[in-house]
């Protein structure tokens, strides 16, 4: 009976400290944020926005993943080992983001990914081991961060993780905004209309983005949109 009890306690706190670590607690965060559009997103307060990214010129600035080159705006890439009890141990996380640009049906804004928090989905995984050595890029990954492959016999068994965001992605926004003038929006008519604008997320001490291309975060229900009010158009 002691050891049913001890079993069940520990499952009990396993689950408990599983609920209230960083991942699960941001990903309930996105799903229950309310959604504005780009034009109807409030100035200074939290709200989540849902669109497609975009490089922010022609020249860029763009990234490539580290492991397979895809051309993309943000990359995490992590390392692995395992451990007796079948899990993983990280033993590499590298990640890059650049600023870029995010649009929706009603406008367009500007994404400064410094200091947020990303929820992204591990989309090209790869492993080594004994009798698989690591492919070139992976053992240069590997050098870059004083790592390698190869053990006093046979080669290590690591796992290599790779998440993207790429240009044209559908992906969600939380965090807080500012309004700047948009140098791309088409003025409105009449001399005395007001300069065209766009919003501009950045991360805060406070206040840190987060930035999923989780489809659960991406595909909110229709009615879940707040549209712009008639004083706002």
């Amino acid at each position: 009976m002691l050891l049913v009890l001890v079993a069940i306690s520990y499952w009990v706190i396993a689950a408990i400290v599983r609920y209230y670590s960083k991942g699960p607690k941001t990903m309930r965060l996105l799903r229950s944020a309310p959604v504005h559009t780009l034009a109807a997103m409030p100035e200074g307060s939290t709200g989540r926005v849902v669109g497609k990214t975009a490089a922010q010129s022609a020249q860029g600035p763009v990234l490539h993943g580290p492991l397979t080159g895809r051309k993309c705006l943000m990359y995490i890439v992590t390392v692995d080992e395992p451990l007796s009890n079948g899990r993983w141990k990280q033993l590499i996380r590298e990640s890059q983001a650049v600023p870029f640009m995010l649009s929706d049906a009603t406008g367009n804004a500007t994404v400064d990914p410094t200091a947020a928090q990303t929820v992204l989905a591990f989309d090209s995984e790869t492993k080594c081991g004994s009798f698989d050595p690591a492919e070139p890029v992976e053992e240069a990954f590997l050098s870059k961060h004083g790592k390698s492959s190869t053990g006093w016999v046979f080669n290590k068994r690591l796992r290599f993780r790779e998440a993207v965001i790429v240009i044209g992605e559908t992906i969600t926004v939380l965090g807080t905004c500012v309004r700047e003038p948009d140098p791309d929006g088409t003025p409105k008519k009449g001399y005395r209309s007001a300069p065209p604008t766009r919003i501009r997320f950045t991360s805060s001490a406070k206040h840190p983005l987060v930035i999923s291309d989780d489809p659960t975060t991406t595909r909110p229900a229709q009615n879940q949109y707040q549209l712009p009010s008639a004083s706002k158009r």
